[in-house]
């Protein structure tokens, strides 16, 4: 890898290599300092989805969640590809009430399934931010069409498809009908029972990440680590699909982690700090120091265009808006920072365009307002790992997302885009005024438990 970075001119060591095979979501850490990327663990690697009834009877079905976590996390589901016998599966348009169609996402968290079906071509003119992110009677989604499978192999309710994924990069996914009306009465007990062992091995693999890795940023990353370390005995033609397995156990459940839904242990609430996360959780203020030290280009840049957008030239004033005075850096960190702005200058001061940037800048303000006040709390929260207890566990798990939410909100509006849908902009000011919202609220809690955390540190002598 350092000698392919080198071909275009990037050097970096060995450490900032390990570093960044470490912590990028599309590569798993294996032993000995040994990686794997997605695509490696998952192509060929077997799961299964199982039709509802409503879509046998519309001869398609849709992907929606169902091929999490083994293909690209990057496809949205409209975009994958399903093929059988060497032949691409065409497209159809299936038709499922409001609340199958949310089933179908669940796995993106119930905050995102709105979110995914309007990104579906078919659902352009759904408009849900009119309807308050509702979904209301019938919605449409883009599937494939499986009327020839059914017509060769008597495909029907009751049945699954055995997928593999053949090309990663692509989202080609193979389907291989299992018909389970087929099977005998022995055939069909042999069957159910070893998807109750694969069942109960997914249930325990799950139990034994949380106590391990603890809750993961998405489902899709706990589930992914789970079936890569597991695969041997989960990623067998017995298997069942997720769903179905959601439906079986009575260990596992999705509930609320902050404003976002994870995976966890049935009748427990998840923590904010565990073994896999007090070092992160007692460094807080190391984290937002060390993220305003290395910030990428797309932060600074966001601060650049909004001096510009408020028509005020002076970027020497953009310094104390990137390093509040709370924040205590050294005069060489600070020049560190002060050449990022400079150099970042005067390429935004040529590519800047007011009136092309109009429909974002509002927008954009208000987000660096409240990022800049997410920082200041996070870096004001001075606690060792002995104090973590006494925190509100809520409003710690929200100001982590809130900082993340907004830091990738930061990168969006960083682009350029001459042409911006009202829908789109509608949703991310409603998204901002949401997160200004839940700041407040949680705001209060934490500095008051911060204040008690301090008045221990002192005694009369």
């Amino acid at each position: 890898m350092k000698k392919l970075l080198a071909q275009y001119g990037i050097k970096v060591s060995q450490e900032e290599i390990t570093e960044y095979l470490e912590t990028e979501p599309f590569i798993f850490p294996l032993e000995k300092k040994y990686f794997i990327t997605r695509a490696g663990a998952f192509t060929d690697k077997i799961f299964s989805i199982c039709p509802t009834r409503m879509e046998i009877e519309q001869q398609g079905f849709a992907a929606g969640d169902r091929c999490i976590p083994f293909v690209n996390f990057e496809l949205l589901p409209n975009e994958l590809k399903f093929e059988f016998m060497g032949q691409l599966l065409p497209e159809k348009i299936i038709e499922v009430d409001s609340n199958t169609a949310r089933d179908l996402f669940t796995l993106y968290g119930d905050e995102y399934a709105t979110q995914y079906i309007a990104s579906d071509p078919v659902n352009k003119d759904l408009h849900i931010i009119e309807n308050g992110c509702e979904l209301q009677g019938p919605v449409k989604l883009t599937g494939v069409s499986i009327d020839e499978i059914m017509r060769l192999t008597g495909f029907s309710a009751g049945d699954r498809f055995l997928c593999r994924v053949k090309d990663w990069a692509e989202g080609i996914i193979e389907v291989f009908p299992f018909l389970n009306h087929n099977l005998s009465p022995l055939q069909q007990s042999s069957q159910k029972f070893a998807q109750g062992e694969w069942l109960e091995s997914l249930e325990s693999a799950l139990l034994k990440s949380f106590d391990r890795i603890g809750p993961c940023t998405t489902m899709e990353e706990q589930l992914a680590k789970v079936f890569y370390e597991n695969r041997k005995t989960l990623c067998v033609p017995d298997c069942a699909s997720i769903h179905e397995f959601l439906h079986w156990t009575r260990a596992v459940r999705m509930q609320l982690f902050g404003v976002e839904t994870r995976l966890w242990k049935r009748g427990e609430d998840i923590p904010a700090v565990g073994k896999w996360n007090e070092h992160m959780i007692e460094n807080l203020p190391v984290q937002v120091k060390n993220d305003i030290l290395l910030a990428p280009d797309f932060l600074i840049d966001c601060y650049l265009k909004d001096s510009l957008f408020e028509k005020k030239n002076d970027f020497s004033t953009i310094i104390n808006k990137i390093l509040p005075a709370a924040i205590d850096l050294t005069s060489s960190e600070k020049n560190y920072i002060s050449l990022q702005i400079q150099n970042r200058s005067a390429i935004i001061r040529n590519q800047y365009n007011w009136f092309a940037d109009f429909a974002f800048g509002s927008i954009r303000h208000r987000a660096l307002e409240l990022f800049t006040k997410v920082e200041l709390l996070m870096n004001e929260l001075d606690f060792d790992t002995s104090d973590v207890s006494s925190f509100p566990q809520t409003e710690l798990i929200v100001l982590s997302q809130l900082y993340a939410h907004i830091f990738q909100m930061l990168e969006t509006l960083s682009a350029e885009t001459e042409r911006v849908e009202e829908e789109e902009l509608s949703a991310m000011e409603l998204s901002v005024e949401g997160m200004e919202y839940k700041f407040e609220e949680i705001r209060l809690p934490l500095i008051s438990a911060m204040n008690r955390v301090r008045s221990k540190r002192f005694a009369v002598i």
